[in-house]
């Protein structure tokens, strides 16, 4: 029975990292979207602090993850709301698209994330619409159609990020129809 006791334990020890894991993956999750949301206001002071919390736990994720890595599809999605918001930041501030490697977060995370963060470039876009901001629009409307060629040039097997992939194309309809009805609103 010794052993019982034993597994008991571990299982229990198990389950309360597991917990943990999914708490931490939440918050990374919330912080994603406080630092998307400061970055689209172009309020970087309150992404920066933001993003600095959320890297911590990232790390703490990762490294809980290295130790048992049955777990790392609990911390999947925190992984790609991660890679999401970074890329967002590197592209705003920097004007570049980290890679994976750079990130430090697996590929696959760093797929999702990166066809996320074209999601909140196109709200970004709308935003500079607004302000009449078009060198910024056609910039970033090149950059999500450099992104979309590259994800179908890697021919992915798994069926929802080829979806997703194709949904991107959907975001280049809508901006060039966004940039159509200012050019006809303009010529009115």
């Amino acid at each position: 029975m010794d052993y019982f006791e034993k597994l008991k334990e571990k299982i229990h020890e198990l389950d309360d990292l597991k917990d943990d894991l999914v708490r931490k993956s939440i918050k990374v999750t919330r912080l994603s979207k406080s630092a998307i949301y400061s970055l689209i206001r172009d309020d970087f002071e309150n992404a920066e602090k933001v993003l600095d919390n959320m890297k911590k736990l990232v790390k703490e994720l990762q490294e809980a993850v290295r130790n048992y890595p049955q777990f790392h599809y609990n911390i999947r999605i925190a992984l790609q709301e991660y890679s999401e918001a970074m890329i967002l930041y590197f592209y705003l501030k920097e004007e570049k698209i980290p890679t994976h490697e750079d990130l430090e977060v697996d590929e696959l995370s760093y797929i999702h994330g990166l066809i996320d963060f074209c999601g909140e470039l196109f709200r970004k876009i709308i935003e500079e619409l607004i302000k009449d901001n078009v060198d910024f629009v056609l910039k970033a409307k090149k950059t999500i159609e450099d992104i979309y060629l590259k994800m179908l040039y890697i021919e992915f097997r798994e069926y929802e990020i080829r979806r997703r992939v194709d949904n991107l194309q959907n975001t280049l309809n809508k901006i060039s129809e966004r940039l159509l009805e200012r050019k006809l609103s303009k010529g009115l």
